[in-house]
């Protein structure tokens, strides 16, 4: 049975350094939740707190409407991959993989299919006699992940499961991951520093930093219209540009932006992404380029314009490179930037 979990006001300080402060947050049965954000911004003690191997200061944490932060860890139905593994080395895979189910008491004919089925699962089936050192980094994960789904948790954590592979295996893995969770239907919550990881994998994306939820959204919407300035950076390249609202119009620093929609007036932040941002060469441009980067399936350009070094990005086989002293014009759909309801630094 998969649950919905609710946390509500959790802190938690070590000494006189508030690691969480004040989180709040509902997951909905089956969803999986990534809790994103640089290292040092409480995400993994929101996690510990959660599995029970770190106890809040205050706070609730119910699961399916029971709560459960003040019960041991073991009786709280929730199964967690480390980020390094943490598998038995003296034991085999089956082994592992048996050891929660051995602790829940089940009879040996009980846990023998059980491990079968979850290493079948995980495509684990033909090591099942190997010792852990005896797998790659991407197969012992494997095994962690089988060993934590075998005991059929309500809730599903993942504390960085992939950051130690490298990158090929972590993009091979993650696509495996996603869809054991879609399979399973099992509630999750994954947490990482990695934003292309958080957006590959979850249905909603929580930004966190020093201790305390930035914004919750889907990653599209995260992506496409950040409501502040630290989503708009942490997830991915966009260009942060200042400007003002005057007389329905909007000012950049080097001239109106046709076609914008204004809200309100005053100092703004627009957030573009370099893909947004268009650029074409003219002897009367106010910007140049600065520096051109090939990367395979696109082209860089940088640009100074207005005291300002700006990136724009282009895809596909024909797309246009203009040398590095180019001046150029820019331009971008006015319906994908984002007006920040920060003023401008």
């Amino acid at each position: 049975m998969v649950a919905n979990v609710q946390i509500i006001g959790l802190r938690k300080t070590f000494g006189p350094t508030v690691a969480v402060d004040d989180f709040s947050l509902t997951v909905a049965e089956g969803e999986f939740v990534a809790l994103l954000g640089p290292s040092g911004c409480g995400k993994t003690t929101v996690m510990r707190m959660i599995a029970g191997i770190t106890d809040p200061d205050q706070g609730q944490i119910t699961l399916s409407g029971q709560r459960i932060d003040a019960l041991m860890p073991e009786r709280r139905h929730v199964g967690l991959v480390f980020q390094s593994y943490a598998l038995f080395p003296h034991m085999s895979v089956a082994r592992n993989v048996a050891f929660g189910l051995k602790m829940r008491r089940q009879t040996a004919g009980q846990i023998a299919v059980k491990v079968a089925e979850t290493l079948a699962l995980v495509d684990m089936s033909s090591y099942a006699d190997r010792l852990p050192r005896e797998l790659s980094g991407g197969q012992q994960q494997r095994v962690a992940l089988a060993r934590a789904i075998a005991i059929e948790p309500r809730l599903l954590l993942l504390d960085e499961p992939l950051s130690n592979l490298d990158a090929k295996l972590r993009e091979q893995l993650r696509d495996d991951l996603k869809a054991l969770q879609r399979r399973l239907g099992i509630t999750t919550i994954h947490v990482t520093h990695d934003q292309s990881e958080a957006m590959a994998l979850a249905d909603r994306v929580v930004v966190m930093n020093a201790g305390a939820i930035v914004e919750v959204g889907t990653p599209r919407d995260l992506y496409q219209t950040p409501k502040t300035r630290f989503t708009a950076q942490f997830l991915g390249h966009t260009n942060i540009i200042p400007a003002r609202v005057q007389f329905g119009r909007m000012i950049t620093p080097w001239g109106e932006l046709l076609g914008a929609a204004p809200l309100g007036a005053g100092a703004v932040q627009l957030s573009v992404r370099p893909e947004d941002l268009g650029l074409a060469a003219c002897d009367q441009g106010a910007g140049h380029v600065t520096e051109v980067t090939f990367l395979g399936a696109e082209v860089e350009h940088r640009i100074a314009i207005a005291g300002l070094m700006l990136r724009s990005r282009s895809s596909g086989r024909d797309a246009p490179v203009h040398p590095v002293g180019t001046k150029v014009v820019l331009s971008f759909p006015a319906d994908l930037h984002h007006l920040s309801q920060e003023p401008a630094l």
